[in-house]
C-alpha cells in the first residue's frame, strides 16, 4: 500500500505532519475493545472504525494486533525544584521524560505552599518554573496546609481564573496542630465547604496524623534507640489510616452539604476495608486511589527471594539501602494478599484507580538525612514512569486479575473523569485528544527496563518484576514523543492544563444527595403534648414545688444540719444547731471521719431524700 510503512523503520514520524493513520490495532477503551484503525488529525482523534481510508499524505503505521490504549493519567506525583526541605533526584524535564516513556501522557502535580507562601504564589511559582519543561501534559493540585479567610479567596481565584480544581487536604487531629503539617479537624470541614461550593475536588491522603506518628515514633525511639527505617512502619498503624478514612467521610457526609472526596493512597488492607465500607454509607461519591508500589513492590520482594517460601522484607529488609528505599508515607505494607485484593478491586467496580504516588529522592541523600537518625528519611517512592508497565506485569499479563479494559479504567479514564479532563483525555474517540499508546507484543521478559523509567541512584522497588511488553509508541496530542520505547526529540512538548469545576464524575449526583439529606431532616408535625412535665408544664413554664423551698434563705436556716440532731417537733424540726458545711460535707467545728468522708456524696444523697420526703408531709 502506497505510503505504508513499518514503524521499526520510521524515525521521522515525530515530524508534524497533517494527519496519521494506526492501522490494524485493537482500540481499548475502559468499555470496549475491539479491533479498529485510528485516524489522526490536528492533534485530536478524527476516526476511528474498521478499514479507514488513508488521507492523501497520510502517514500510515502498521500496528497489526497491537493494543491501542489511551495515554495515562496520573493524579498523584510530585515534581519540582530540588531543596533542602524536598531534596528530589530528579527536575520537571527529567520526570516527565519518565512519564511519557512509561505511557503517561498527562499528570496532576502535587504543589507544596511553604509557611511563609499563600496559595497563589505557590501557583505561579510552579507555573514559572514547569513552563516549557515539561514532556508531558499536565494539571495542579496545591496542597492547602492551613485555612483562612485569604486562603479561601485563594481557591476561589485559582478555580475561577486559573483551573486548579483539585486540593490536597492532609487531616491531623482536632485542636491547634502544627502550621503546614496538617488541618485540624476544625479547619478541615472548613474547607471541604469551600471545595463543595467551588465545585473543586478534595484529595485526602490515608494518612496517620502526622502529631500521632511523631508521638509513636519519639516513644519507640526511647524504648529501642536503634530502630532503622522500620521505625516508619510501626510508627504508622493501619487503624490510624482507617481512622483517617472514617473521620474524612464523616465530615464529608454527614454536614448539611455533602462533599465528594477523593481518598489516596490507600495502602494497607485496614484502609481498604474500611474506604469500602464508608464509600457504602456515602453514596458511593467517597472514591480511592492506591499507588502502583501497594501492588507492585511486595510482588516483587516476593520474586526476589530464591527460597520455597517467598518473604516479603521492605523497610524489614537486613539490607539498609533496601529498607530505607521503601520508606514511603503511609508505608507498603509487607502483604503479597494486599497485591492480589488491590488488584481484584481494580477489575470489580470503579471505586478504585491507581496513581504512581511519585517522589523520587536518592538514597544518597536518605542516607545523608537518615542513616544516624531513621525518623528523618525522607519518605518516597520512584513510580512516575514504572505504573503502566508494572501493572500490567502484575494484574493483567503475568497474573490475569484485570483484562484490558480494567487496566484503561484504572490508569487513564477514570483518573481523567474525576479531574474532569474526559474525554478530552482518557479515551479514543472522535474528538478526543490524541493522546495514544501503542503497546508492545510480548517478547523475553526484561527486567532492564525500569533503568529508562526512573532516575539514576533511586532505589526501585520493581526490580523483581520482569515485565515482557511496554509503550513502545507514545503520541501526545497527535505528535510522536516516543518511538520504539525511546524518546524522539528533547524539545518539551507538554502544555498545563486547565481543570473546569464541577465534575461530571463526582458531582453529577450530590444535589439529589443533598435533597435526600434534608429530606429525611423535615421537621414533622406533631400534636401538642398536654401531659405532665416534672418541674413544669407543657408549655415550659415551670411550677414551684416544696422541694425548692429548703433552698431559699428563709428555709434554710431552719433545715437540719448534716451531723446534727434532729427531734420532731410541732412546729418541725429541733437540731443542736451545728453550723452547717455542705449537704455532702460534714459540720464545721468536728472532726470528720475518714470513713464518712469517704462517701459524702453517698451520705448527701440519702440525707436529701429524708429531707424531701418529711418536706412533703403534712407540716
Amino acid at each position: 500500500m502506497p505510503g505504508h510503512t513499518n514503524c521499526d523503520l520510521m524515525p521521522d514520524l515525530s515530524k508534524d505532519t497533517d494527519s496519521i493513520l494506526l492501522k490494524g490495532g485493537l482500540v481499548v477503551n475502559h468499555d470496549t475493545c475491539s479491533k479498529a484503525d485510528v485516524l489522526i488529525e490536528g492533534g485530536i482523534i478524527k476516526d476511528v472504525g474498521p478499514d479507514l481510508i488513508a488521507p492523501e499524505n497520510a502517514r500510515i503505521i502498521d500496528v497489526t494486533d497491537k493494543f491501542i490504549i489511551p495515554g495515562g493519567v496520573d493524579l498523584d506525583c510530585h515534581l519540582g525544584e530540588a531543596s533542602i526541605d524536598d531534596p528530589l533526584a530528579d527536575t520537571f524535564e527529567t520526570g516527565s521524560k519518565f512519564a511519557v516513556l512509561g505511557g503517561t501522557t498527562t499528570l496532576v502535580n502535587t504543589v507544596n505552599v511553604p509557611s511563609t507562601a499563600t496559595l497563589r504564589d505557590s501557583f505561579d511559582h510552579f507555573v514559572k518554573c514547569s513552563t516549557g519543561r515539561m514532556f508531558c501534559d499536565y494539571a495542579v493540585c496545591v496542597r492547602v496546609p492551613r485555612f483562612n479567610e485569604e486562603t479561601g479567596v485563594d481557591m476561589e481565584y485559582l478555580v475561577k481564573e486559573k483551573g486548579v480544581c483539585l486540593y490536597s487536604l492532609v487531616l491531623g487531629a482536632s485542636g491547634k496542630v502544627p502550621d503546614g503539617e496538617a488541618l485540624n479537624e476544625e479547619d478541615f470541614d472548613r474547607v471541604l465547604k469551600q471545595c463543595r461550593t467551588l465545585g473543586a475536588l478534595p484529595v485526602v491522603p490515608a494518612l496517620t496524623s502526622p502529631q500521632l506518628a511523631d508521638d509513636i515514633s519519639t516513644e519507640l525511639i526511647k524504648e529501642c534507640p536503634n530502630l532503622g527505617p522500620e521505625l516508619h512502619q510501626f510508627s504508622q498503624p493501619e487503624r490510624a489510616e482507617a481512622d483517617t478514612i472514617r473521620k474524612a467521610a464523616l465530615h464529608a457526609f454527614e454536614s448539611e452539604r455533602v462533599c465528594p472526596i477523593l481518598i489516596s493512597r490507600i495502602q494497607s488492607d485496614l484502609a481498604l476495608r474500611c474506604f469500602y465500607e464508608q464509600r457504602r454509607y456515602c453514596r458511593s461519591l467517597l472514591f480511592g486511589q492506591t499507588t502502583i508500589a501497594a501492588i507492585g513492590a511486595p510482588l516483587s520482594a516476593a520474586n526476589n527471594y530464591s527460597g520455597d517460601q517467598p518473604v516479603v522484607d521492605l523497610v524489614t529488609s537486613k539490607d539498609w539501602a533496601t529498607a530505607a528505599g521503601c520508606v514511603c508515607d503511609p508505608p507498603i505494607r509487607p502483604d503479597v494478599n494486599l497485591s492480589e485484593k488491590l488488584i481484584v478491586h481494580l477489575n470489580s467496580s470503579d471505586a478504585l484507580i491507581v496513581g504512581s504516588g511519585h517522589r523520587a529522592v536518592s538514597l544518597e541523600v536518605k542516607a545523608s538525612f537518615g542513616l544516624k537518625r531513621s525518623s528523618k528519611i525522607p519518605k518516597s517512592i520512584a513510580a512516575l514512569g514504572c505504573r503502566l508497565v508494572a501493572l500490567w506485569d502484575c494484574a493483567v499479563e503475568n497474573n490475569g486479575g484485570i483484562d484490558q479494559c480494567s487496566f484503561v479504567r484504572a490508569v487513564s479514564t477514570d483518573p481523567a473523569r474525576l479531574a474532569n479532563l474526559y474525554p478530552q483525555k482518557g479515551r479514543i474517540q472522535p474528538g478526543s485528544d490524541a493522546d495514544i499508546v501503542v503497546w508492545s507484543k510480548p517478547d523475553l521478559a526484561d527486567n532492564g527496563c525500569w533503568d529508562k523509567l526512573m532516575p539514576a541512584g533511586v532505589y526501585n522497588v520493581f526490580s523483581g518484576l520482569s515485565p515482557r511488553s511496554r509503550p513502545e509508541i507514545v503520541f501526545l496530542r497527535g505528535c510522536i514523543v516516543v518511538m520504539n520505547g525511546k524518546l524522539v526529540e528533547d524539545s518539551a512538548h507538554g502544555q498545563f492544563v486547565a481543570v473546569k469545576p464541577f465534575g461530571q464524575m463526582a458531582f453529577s449526583r450530590v444535589a439529589a444527595v443533598d435533597q435526600s439529606h434534608h429530606s429525611q431532616m423535615e421537621k414533622i408535625i406533631r400534636e401538642p403534648y398536654t401531659g405532665p412535665v416534672f418541674g413544669g408544664t407543657a408549655n415550659g413554664v415551670r411550677e414551684e414545688t416544696r422541694e425548692h423551698h429548703y433552698f431559699r434563705k428563709e428555709y434554710y436556716d431552719n433545715m437540719p444540719k448534716v451531723g446534727e440532731t434532729v427531734y420532731p417537733t410541732s412546729n418541725g424540726f429541733l437540731s443542736n444547731n451545728l453550723s452547717f458545711h455542705s449537704l455532702s460535707g460534714t459540720p464545721t467545728g468536728t472532726k470528720a471521719n475518714p470513713h464518712i468522708g469517704q462517701n459524702r456524696t453517698t451520705a448527701g444523697r440519702i440525707f436529701e431524700c429524708i429531707l424531701v420526703q418529711q418536706l412533703r408531709s403534712p407540716l
